[in-house]
């Protein structure tokens, strides 16, 4: 209303040379638009009068100024109270170190552009495995930056080792695809352990481009450790604050992750060391950063059994089937009856092409968690690939496998899904609808892979009738289930 009220009162406002009378013409939209933002006389000031488009950008500030929608408010009071300190903490710290920093040197410039270049090439080479890390999960990820931070900070003056390192954190932000409140907190927690480190080297006094001796090993080994310890702590408090029940592993960090961090930090000490008497160093540790970070993405692939699904922690093909065999075995020796569902997720290709595959993994997630709490302790629940999952309910007949399924179907409709988009900004999936088929035997008919055929073609006739329901497929006529 308030540019219909302005638009209004220019209207009303006289030109600064009024027209003739008896001009035959008509007045047209640029006539009246100029004679709208003409100058006019308001006491002793003049100004213009602003315009539909000023009154709409007022109505309308751009995102940035819109604080309230920013992801930071999404986060517990104590968090966002938390992140907020920590980071004005992390300012002072810098500003304080960079202040005090000696002068730059010939050197300097030669070690800041060679650590920037590796560090770029280690990032580009690796990205898309760094991807593929990021989109199994929503984090905290380790990485292997702090190959290139430690030495900076060994090496370099303040200002500088803080300049190569926010290059570097510029350059991984399109591969992190994280919400950028969470990847400016990840990057205060990085700049203030590496502070830190450099604290620790400057009061030891280490030179590594002198002679090198114990003492000097320990002061590297108790700053490297110094990061480890103030980046974990950095990161575990966020956790802790902002997760209603937290546990031990999600605050620390598991064993691997643990144990991940401590090697890169112990690379980067070497990397400091072999820098100081040889300033193309780096280069040759590219790839075996890009190999352990290959490495990493393989055994995160591979972590808990190769019959489990990673992204579900579901059973897989080979790890349903095999225990789906022996169900089928002992429905055979006791004749019992059993049944066997298969979820296909309805429109699940709109959920990666809308807001990415990260977005899709958050949503299978959900889904797995929907089918161990709707499911039984002896029930065979797996996921095929896919959108696709299959569950072998053991003594279990036709109805009682609809009744099942439905649940399934409540549970994935209800269903809110906290994920992040392809910009890495927040968003919250909801409204998901999955079509299911059944198929029931009794144990001394029962064939799993006819079962999984008559399972399969009722999911089809579920997706024609419409989707989002179940669908039992019909036993032969001399089956009675």
């Amino acid at each position: 209303m308030a540019a219909d009220r302005n638009q209004d009162d220019a209207d009303h406002v006289p030109a600064s040379g009024p027209p003739p009378r008896d001009d035959p013409r008509p007045e047209t939209d640029r006539t009246r638009a100029a004679r709208a933002g003409a100058r006019v006389w308001r006491g002793r000031w003049f100004r213009s009068r602003p315009s539909v488009t000023d009154s709409l950008r007022s109505e309308h500030p751009p995102a940035w100024l819109r604080f309230r929608t920013w992801g930071l408010w999404t986060l517990p009071p104590a968090a966002r109270r938390y992140v907020i300190i920590f980071e004005l903490g992390t300012l002072v710290a810098v500003f304080l170190a960079c202040v005090t920093a000696r002068a730059a040197g010939e050197f300097d410039w030669r070690r800041l552009a060679v650590l920037v270049g590796a560090g770029a090439a280690h990032l580009w080479l690796s990205r898309r495995t760094e991807e593929t890390r990021r989109d199994s999960g929503p984090g905290p990820h380790m990485d292997t930056s702090v190959v290139w931070i430690l030495p900076a900070m060994v090496l370099l003056p303040a200002w500088m080792a803080v300049l190569s390192m926010l290059l570097l954190r510029v350059q991984l932000y399109p591969v992190a695809r994280r919400p950028l409140f969470r990847y400016t907190f990840g990057t205060a927690a990085i700049l203030l352990a590496a502070i830190t480190s450099y604290g620790v080297i400057r009061w030891g006094g280490v030179d590594v481009s002198a002679e090198f001796g114990a003492r000097d090993a320990a002061v590297l080994a108790l700053a490297g450790l110094a990061y480890f310890v103030v980046n974990a702590i950095a990161i575990g408090g966020v956790i802790a604050l902002s997760t209603p029940q937290p546990t031990w592993t999600a605050v620390v960090g598991g064993s691997r992750d643990n144990a991940m961090a401590a090697l890169t930090t112990c690379l980067g000490a070497l990397a400091a060391l072999a820098i100081a008497h040889a300033w193309l160093a780096p280069l040759f540790l590219v790839p075996l950063l890009c190999a352990l970070d290959w490495g990493a993405l393989q055994i995160e692939n591979l972590r808990g059994d190769a019959r489990t699904d990673h992204k579900t922690q579901l059973l897989n093909s080979r790890g349903w089937h095999e225990q789906a065999g022996r169900e089928l075995a002992r429905a055979h020796r006791l004749g019992t009856t059993l049944s066997v569902a298969v979820l296909d997720l309805d429109y699940f290709k709109q959920v990666n092409d809308t807001w990415g595959h990260p977005a899709g993994d958050a949503v299978l997630r959900a889904v797995g968690k929907v089918l161990r709490e709707t499911t039984r302790q002896g029930d065979v629940v797996g996921r095929f690939g896919g959108e696709e999952f299959v569950l072998l309910l053991p003594d279990t007949d036709a109805a009682g496998a609809v009744q099942v399924a439905e649940r399934i179907r409540q549970g994935v409709a209800a269903m809110t899904v906290a994920a992040t988009d392809k910009r890495g900004q927040p968003v919250v999936i909801s409204g998901r609808t999955t079509s299911i088929g059944v198929a029931a035997a009794p144990g001394a008919l029962a064939d799993l892979e006819l079962l999984l055929r008559h399972a399969d073609a009722a999911v089809y006739e579920a997706k024609h009738a419409g989707r989002d329901q179940v669908r039992c497929a019909e036993p032969p006529a001399d089956v009675a289930v």
